[in-house]
């Protein structure tokens, strides 16, 4: 990609740091989450997700990656989920709107 793997084990060591030094820090969680995804490294994205979500329950950016997590695994029914949890609590979202309908596309097609 873009960003050497040295780069991205650089990130994951930062944000490995300021989780020790701050573990109630929500945003440092979505932060190496989105490392972790871009790693390929999916079930510890959904694992750091999930602790930034419970730090943070309406952290926007941790519900959308959440989503995207799940859309990239093919679980549409999780990524459905997180997409309407985040139009719950932010409904004028457009990306989360245009998210939900790309999932529920994928999801009807899926069925026929």
């Amino acid at each position: 990609g873009a960003l050497g793997d040295g780069a991205f084990w650089n990130a994951l060591r930062s944000f490995d740091m300021t989780i020790y030094r701050a573990p109630d820090f929500a945003e440092a969680y979505n932060m190496r989450a989105t490392v972790q995804f871009f790693m390929g490294n999916h079930p510890a994205a959904v694992k750091d997700i999930e602790r930034a979500l419970e730090l943070e329950p309406r952290h926007f950016g941790a519900l959308s990656g959440l989503g995207l997590v799940y859309i990239q695994r093919n679980e549409l029914n999780k990524a459905k989920k997180a997409f309407e949890d985040l139009i719950k609590i932010h409904p004028n979202s457009p990306n989360a709107r245009q998210n939900l309908d790309l999932v529920n596309e994928k999801l009807h097609f899926n069925l026929i």
